[in-house]
């Protein structure tokens, strides 16, 4: 799904020597208020960009100019449904082709394109052991799981952190994907309880490797590979965000899964709490 409408486009920072390949574009949903920046897919992309240091430049589209804007772009559709456009986007001339506008979208191959343009030593690595992009790949398959499953929870809240004419936009659109409308779309009661079930147990998956095997040694730090951040890392802080975003009390609950299990940890080898709320 999509997020604040935004386009990057990466410059140098003043004072920063010239970089090979600079100039980046990047573009989000466009939101009302203070939490612009929300979407899942939108905010991993962002991470990579500040984790890797490139700089970049950043617009906001409204959800209806997702599509023409896009299309203009020649960049082929991501699904045959009602929205087949979606954020983030990014242009960068130096490395896109220009029969795209120099443009990409979707967040995986971006991290991808980004990972193999700007890459370590110079800058620091979003893949930094062999086991990094599979591990990506897990995570990503279990937040592609929690999506599916939680739909009910969270997609009929967007709305309410939309500005009037996005607003509409995704009730219009969503309406014509589910079949009905958001607001009947929702999990009430013993059905949203199962819901929440579903989604807590993969976040449970999630906590129990972050937490590492019982029989391997005390991690070493706070990431999926110990001290060593990933991308992995950066898809879930991004999930998170949007859960921040999107619902508080949501969010409270989601970082609370696992937390037993890790405060046991913690007594026994003064191991990280996981998931845990600021």
């Amino acid at each position: 799904m999509s997020s604040s409408n935004n386009l990057v486009s990466a410059r140098r920072p003043k004072g920063v020597k010239a970089r090979r390949k600079s100039h980046l574009k990047l573009t989000f949903p466009k939101l009302s208020g203070p939490n612009r920046s929300w979407s899942p897919n939108t905010l991993r992309t962002r991470l990579v960009l500040n984790y890797k240091h490139i700089p970049y430049t950043q617009s906001y589209l409204s959800y209806t100019h997702i599509s023409p804007i896009l299309r203009s772009f020649n960049l082929a559709p991501l699904s045959n449904g009602p929205v087949p456009y979606t954020l983030p986007a990014i242009i960068h001339a130096p490395s896109l082709p220009s029969e795209t506008g120099h443009a990409l979208n979707d967040s995986w191959p971006i991290a991808q394109h980004l990972e193999r343009t700007f890459p370590a030593p110079e800058y620091p690595s979003i893949f930094p052991t062999p086991a990094s992009y599979p591990l990506a790949v897990a995570v990503q398959k279990i937040l592609a799981n929690v999506m599916v499953k939680g739909m009910s929870l969270h997609i009929p809240k967007v709305p309410n952190i939309l500005e009037p004419s996005c607003a509409e936009y995704f009730h219009r659109t969503r309406a014509v994907r589910f079949g009905k409308s958001l607001p009947d779309f929702a999990a009430r009661g013993p059905d949203l309880e199962r819901v929440w079930a579903d989604i807590e147990a993969e976040f449970e998956t999630l906590a129990a490797m972050l937490r590492g095997a019982q029989a391997m040694q005390a991690k070493t730090g706070p990431f999926f590979e110990g001290d060593k951040l990933g991308y992995a890392d950066l898809v879930v802080v991004a999930w998170l965000g949007w859960y921040f975003r999107n619902d508080r009390a949501d969010w409270e609950r989601l970082v609370k899964v696992g937390k037993e299990a890790d405060e046991d940890a913690a007594a026994a080898e003064n191991g990280p709490i996981l998931f845990k709320p600021m």
